[in-house]
């Protein structure tokens, strides 16, 4: 591809890309200028202890924006499989009985908010949530993971990257690598975008565009160049760092409302890597980030791994991923 043609093709990109950000920004106008819609926190939890950081995470978003919080746990059939159906009814309600204590003792921590606490049984996790944030209203989800990568995680499956690529709604993830009381004052102070520009970034730009303006935050934008094919010329990168600093800048509009200037970083390798390496090195408290949608959850979880499960999984802050809103035709 000559110079002219890739350019215009990243010019089209980008204006296609402003047209998705103009629409994405109409989803919070009847918001003031650094609000956020968190109004209806819906925290999934195990009881563990990543869920444990979580829930304080959780419990200072609620505090921080005014919001209600629901705590949520769901009873499912995994370990129970083949039982009988008297022994599995006995087993379901020997668990259910566990969860309402447990939750006694969430209660107890949140006492001071506007709550609720709900154990519901269903057949796997999502399937239980799903109808329940609905009913609830939720704009956000709030739940801590094991960060289990590699052939475990791909037998296995994982309840977080299930809700990741399910929810409707941005989905707040606390690894294990996060600080325990990380984000407690539901406040953050350094932000990073992670973008690839594609579509679903402009959503993610305008939640980490709201963060920043509510918390006067410091805002990092970073973009990754992935070796385009065919691989294993130096000189097969998808974007040139000129090119790359041209589309950041052009990602978040308004910035000079922000308290300090937006800094831009663009990294070479592999995305998942790299994002997490400049969140450490910028010393990030959030990472934002846009997840495709996909009608395929097995092919998008086992066989592609996802960049933002490895980002989750490994990062040392909370990070919130935003997918695409979905259009409906007209």
């Amino acid at each position: 591809m000559d110079c002219a043609r890739r350019h215009f093709r990243l010019w089209s990109e980008s204006l296609r890309e402003n047209v998705v950000l103009d629409e994405a920004r109409g989803t919070m106008d009847d918001q003031s200028a650094g609000s956020l819609p968190f109004r209806k926190i819906l925290h999934l939890t195990d009881f563990s202890h990543c869920s444990d950081a979580a829930l304080i995470l959780a419990a200072g978003l609620a505090r921080a924006n005014a919001a209600t919080l629901s705590v949520l746990h769901a009873v499912v059939p995994d370990a129970f499989t083949y039982m009988t159906p008297d022994s599995l009814a006995a087993a379901f309600e020997l668990q259910e009985k566990w969860a309402l204590g447990e939750m006694q003792r969430v209660e107890a921590r949140i006492a001071d908010l506007p709550h609720e606490t709900i154990v519901v049984q269903g057949g796997d996790v999502w399937s239980a949530v799903e109808p329940r944030l609905k009913q609830l209203g939720s704009d956000l989800i709030v739940l801590g993971t094991h960060g289990r990568t590699g052939l475990p995680k791909m037998l296995m499956g994982s309840v977080a990257e299930r809700v990741l690529r399910s929810s409707t709604v941005p989905v707040m993830t606390v690894g294990p690598a996060v600080p325990l009381g990380l984000g407690g004052d539901g406040k953050f102070h350094r932000v990073l975008l992670a973008t690839d520009f594609a579509a679903g970034s402009a959503e993610a730009a305008c939640y980490a565009m709201s963060v920043a303006q509510r918390d006067q935050a410091e805002l990092v934008l970073v973009h990754t160049c992935k070796k385009s094919k065919p691989r294993g010329s130096d000189k097969g990168w998808e974007l040139s760092v000129a090119e790359a600093l041209h589309r950041l800048d052009e990602t978040i509009p308004c910035s000079e409302k922000l308290r300090s200037r937006t800094e831009m970083v663009v990294e070479y390798g592999e995305p998942g890597v790299r994002i997490v390496e400049v969140a450490k090195r910028k010393e990030a408290d959030l990472i934002v980030m846009g997840i495709r949608n996909t009608a395929n959850l097995f092919t998008a979880t086992h066989l592609e791994i996802g960049t933002a499960h490895n980002v989750v999984a490994q990062a040392p802050c909370p990070v919130l991923t935003v997918r695409p809103r979905v259009r409906q035709a007209a």
